[in-house]
């Protein structure tokens, strides 16, 4: 068994409060988790409504399988428009 991890940070352009960056945090997490069926959620810059740090794990028998799968989440993170991925890393334990 091999659970890969990933720790995505990102930039919300179109936040002005906490609660609108819940309300974006919210929307991209409910697609990403149906999309890939990864569990993913806010991990970090949990204050700050201009960042944030999102973190995904997803378990499989084949840590390239992950390494792949996670590649995507993070493909399809950058393609959603309200955000900015500034930074991501992969970790397969």
């Amino acid at each position: 068994m091999r659970i890969g991890v990933v720790r995505i940070a990102l930039r919300l352009h179109r936040s002005a409060s906490l609660k609108e960056k819940r309300q974006i945090l919210q929307s991209l997490i409910a697609q990403m988790r149906r999309r890939f069926n990864v569990s993913i959620a806010e991990v970090g810059h949990l204050d700050d409504w201009k960042s944030a740090l999102l973190g995904a794990a997803i378990v499989c028998n084949d840590g390239r399988v992950n390494n792949a799968l996670l590649a995507k989440l993070v493909e399809a993170i950058k393609r959603y428009a309200d955000v900015t991925v500034e930074d991501y890393e992969i970790e397969i334990l």
